[in-house]
């Protein structure tokens, strides 16, 4: 495939974002959008062009993408907000931001997405997320969608939740039987995929789903990160009738509740991709969750204490 020359990053601050110009500067001209002033100071060496705005911002969005070759669209919402419901991002933000990528004529969008994204209505985050992909693959535009599996690393927030409860309580409640499956990847590896989809023609105009080298349970995960935390901790299984009620009133009194009605609904979700897709695709072995989350160890008690409570410290998650 041709090089590319600049590449404009959507969500560019983001948890996702910080790592995919980490990974591209290295090899292109990256441009990044940001909608909040001051936030491009997270890329201290300013080899980054910075562009201020949001995706709803039509004006923004044609300075943006200005002599643009590519570009990699990471802004999503994952929890729902008063006045922002996810279509209003998911979907609507991306259909804008595939506007202004066609007027721009660049030469590839890629997307990265979520495992699970279908048409179902009763998952309202996964319905925005397939409409924004159908989007992109509609556009005409040549295209990559990487649908991924949970995500850690340092700042995470799956990871980080349940390290809070392995911490705070010497009992952890699991809601369900906890036996849905993940495929944890690291965020770094996530990132190493979006640059190389920028690269390889057979990547071209396909969605892949991508996950890390190890199906876990959430039993399992509940113990990789007490093992790492040197905690002993028991299971609570908690029936998922029983537990809705419960969550949707903490919802109602928190303002980053541990869990959501809405990820409550998508625990039954399939969230693993095929065995080795990511060595067959992308050439490369992704790490393993165990031995690789160190950073969960950050928060002390207290901190853990008020993640339980809905309240996300800066030091843990500063995005």
């Amino acid at each position: 495939m041709e090089a590319v020359v600049r590449v404009l990053v959507t969500g560019a601050t983001g948890f996702v974002g910080r790592r995919v110009v980490d990974e591209l500067q290295p090899r292109h001209q990256v441009r990044v959008l940001v909608h909040t002033v001051g936030r491009e100071r997270i890329f201290p060496d300013r080899s980054v062009e910075v562009c201020y705005g949001s995706i709803s911002d039509r004006h923004a969005l044609t300075e943006a993408f200005l002599d643009v070759d590519a570009v990699v669209h990471l802004v999503g919402a994952i929890r729902r907000r008063p006045g922002r419901p996810f279509d209003l991002v998911n979907r609507r933000g991306t259909a804008s931001v595939v506007a202004a990528a066609k007027a721009a004529e660049v030469r590839h969008f890629v997307q990265v997405s979520a495992i699970g994204a279908g048409p179902d209505q009763s998952y309202p985050y996964l319905l925005s997320k397939w409409q924004g992909e159908q989007e992109v693959a509609k556009s005409g535009l040549t295209y990559t969608i990487l649908r991924s599996s949970i995500m850690f690393g340092d700042g995470d927030e799956f990871l980080n939740v349940l390290a809070a409860l392995v911490r705070v309580f010497p009992v952890v409640p699991v809601i369900g039987l906890g036996r849905n499956r993940f495929q944890p990847i690291a965020v770094e590896d996530v990132a190493r995929c979006v640059a190389l989809s920028l690269e390889r023609a057979s990547l071209r105009d396909r969605t892949v789903e991508i996950g890390g080298p190890d199906h876990l349970t959430y039993n399992d995960l509940v113990t990789i990160v007490a093992q790492a935390l040197k905690k002993r901790r028991l299971r609570f299984h908690i029936p998922v009738w029983t537990a809705y009620p419960v969550v949707k009133l903490v919802q109602a009194m928190q303002p980053r509740p541990p869990v959501t009605t809405d990820q409550l609904r998508m625990m039954s979700i399939r969230n693993v991709a095929e065995p080795g897709v990511v060595q067959q695709e992308f050439g490369f072995t992704p790490r393993k969750l165990e031995g690789n989350i160190d950073y969960i160890k950050l928060a002390d008690f207290w901190s853990a204490l008020g993640i339980t409570m809905g309240s996300m410290p800066k030091s843990i998650r500063d995005h």
